[in-house]
């Protein structure tokens, strides 16, 4: 007897692990480099992204997205861990800032590791983490279940293009590149997954898929170039020019790009002095190479979307589209001539705007948008909350490094009421100097001890302003000294405004701007506690069918959850047929014992 009690209570515990871990969501995680939101669904109609356009269109839109710091690692330091890059101490990439053994290490855990830990499959490949020592060897130790993928496509398949920005590969194919390599790896895992599920393994996955594209060089097959008209039918910039009474501390020089273009580097007579370079016609690219630069990035943004319409197409005939949470974001945003800038590496809109498209079966089908303010930190809660895993804390002033914890807020109350008031302000920082980043006159020349942060730029996104403030930083401590100012930027975002043609003017200086400079002054200085969402009530999102209605949000975890190896209340719908075969076992036990 005591044998079938043992039998059968192992038998519960099967049934019930297994069901909880069918009412988990899987989630596919899909990172694109260096993408900004210039994209068909955010209105770029001239982009050719269809795929990413379908996926929108069955999701939720965030309209004004935001990185916290706008450069690789940082960025992805910061969301991955769901904490902030003062909390990280990662601001920059290097191999010496890595979350887990920097300096004052955080050793905080990962949104692929959170979710192994609580029963997921995590897979993990192409660019995630920023390769390398900065991201920990894609943080291979902790947060993965199977050896991650990392593609090496040999450089000398691309001799063709003799090291310039861009060019277009008549004689390779997508998978040619990394990034068609990471797709197809994908399909190959959502078909193993669905055997998988045949054998018996019930798991949900958390896979996560990193494009390296449109990351320079824009190099990609030729059929994406061909989706483009030729350079001379390009648009250029509408804002070539830097800010008015922009402070020379927020301009980058762009060494990124400078790399393929040596008439605008050191040879051209351009400096890292910002004061020589900034106006310096010789230090910019020609109206032409402008022109054939943004062609490549379009290209490269195509190629990655094909990509995508490939994975998603998988994830439908594996059969795992109903039951698959989809999240697409940049890791930060691009300048691609704007304010006379290219690459990323400064605080402005256009390189700290992010696309994040989310897609939560059964809630966003119908499609939505929303202008709230949010931030790529707020992705770690968010997915553990849709998933229907425990959601980590937020993270309190002192809370224990080595503890999941974050620093962000759920957006699910969003899909319930896209037009609810929401944050105050999407807070990014961007550290003075970073190599190849400018030495300000008037100012003492930077140690190159100093380790690159000696001055944090803070900027806060609100409603209708962007406010950005230049701190002497302590980078031992991870503090600003608020009344050693470097500069001070304010730009306005009252009147609808066309994104890649705004911040054209710095209003800080102006006297009747005064007062609007203390409020946000308080609110950046204040920092991202103070401008979190006063949210207290159920947030369950709305089915699809009833998204138009905006009922008052809530609270509640989205679904029930339950912690680990705990069965999920959300399956009792089937309690009838389980009861049935306890009742069916209880009888057998009854018989022969």
């Amino acid at each position: 007897m005591v044998s079938f009690v043992n039998f059968l209570s192992l038998l519960l515990l099967l049934l019930g692990g297994s069901r909880a871990q069918k009412d988990k969501k899987n989630v596919l995680f899909v990172a694109v480099d260096d993408l900004r939101p210039e994209l068909g669904a955010y209105g770029a109609d001239y982009v050719s992204t269809p795929n990413i356009d379908s996926l929108a269109s069955k999701s939720i839109l965030f309209e004004r997205a935001y990185c916290q710091v706008a450069v690789c690692s940082p960025s992805r330091a910061s969301l991955l861990t769901g904490r902030r890059p003062d909390t990280n101490h990662v601001w920059r990439i290097s191999d010496d800032e890595y979350w887990r053994t920097t300096s004052n290490a955080t050793n905080a855990t990962t949104i692929p590791q959170y979710f192994k830990e609580n029963g997921y499959i995590s897979i993990g490949m192409g660019k995630i983490f920023h390769p390398g020592a900065p991201g920990g060897n894609n943080d291979e130790l902790y947060s993965w279940s199977l050896p991650y993928f990392e593609p090496s496509t040999p450089r000398r398949m691309f001799n063709a293009a003799q090291g310039a920005a861009w060019y277009s590969f008549s004689n390779l194919f997508d998978n040619d590149f990394d990034d068609g390599k990471v797709s197809q790896n994908a399909i190959n895992l959502l078909e193993q997954l669905k055997q998988n599920r045949s054998d018996g393994d019930s798991r949900p996955f958390f896979m996560a898929i990193g494009f390296m594209k449109p990351h320079l060089p824009f190099y990609c097959p030729s059929q994406y170039y061909d989706l483009y008209p030729g350079p001379d039918e390009i648009k250029l910039p509408n804002n070539p020019d830097p800010p008015q009474g922009m402070p020379h501390i927020a301009w980058t020089v762009w060494r990124e790009m400078r790399n393929y273009y040596p008439s605008t580097s050191a040879m051209g007579g351009c400096t890292r002095v910002a004061g020589v370079s900034l106006n310096n016609p010789n230090c910019s690219l020609t109206s032409n190479e402008t022109r054939e630069a943004r062609r490549g990035y379009y290209a490269c943004t195509s190629y990655v979307d094909a990509q995508v319409g490939k994975i998603m197409s998988a994830l439908d005939s594996q059969g795992f589209a109903n039951d698959t949470i989809v999240v697409l974001w940049g890791d930060h945003g691009f300048h691609l001539g704007e304010l006379g800038m290219w690459s990323k590496n400064t605080n402005f809109e256009d390189a700290t705007r992010v696309p994040f498209i989310l897609h939560v079966p059964g809630v966003t089908d119908n499609g939505m948008k929303t202008d709230a303010l949010v931030e790529l930190i707020d992705l770690f809660p968010s997915l553990t909350e849709l998933a229907g895993i425990d959601v980590p804390p937020m993270c309190t002033e002192n809370s224990p490094k080595s503890i999941a914890c974050v620093e962000g807020s759920s957006v699910a109350p969003l899909l319930k009421n896209p037009s609810m008031e929401w944050k105050k302000g999407a807070f990014s920082q961007y550290p003075r100097p970073t190599s190849g980043l400018p030495q300000i006159l008037g100012r003492p020349e930077f140690d190159d001890n100093e380790n690159g942060e000696s001055v944090m730029g803070y900027s806060v996104r609100v409603d209708d302003y962007r406010f950005t403030e230049w701190y002497r930083f302590n980078r031992t401590t991870s503090t600003p000294n608020f009344t050693d100012i470097w500069g001070t930027e304010l730009y306005n975002h009252t009147t609808p405004t066309v994104f890649f043609d705004d911040e054209n003017t710095n209003l800080a200086s102006r006297p009747n701007m005064a007062d609007k400079v203390q409020e946000l002054r308080a609110i950046l200085q204040a920092g991202w506690r103070g401008a979190l969402p006063n949210v207290t009530t159920d947030t369950t999102p709305a089915p699809s069918a009833t998204l138009s209605q905006t009922a008052t949000p809530s609270r509640s975890p989205i679904p029930t959850t339950a912690g680990p190896g705990e069965a999920s209340s959300k399956g009792a719908g089937n309690l009838p047929i389980f009861v049935m075969i306890l009742l069916f076992l209880f009888i057998l036990a009854v018989i022969f014992y």
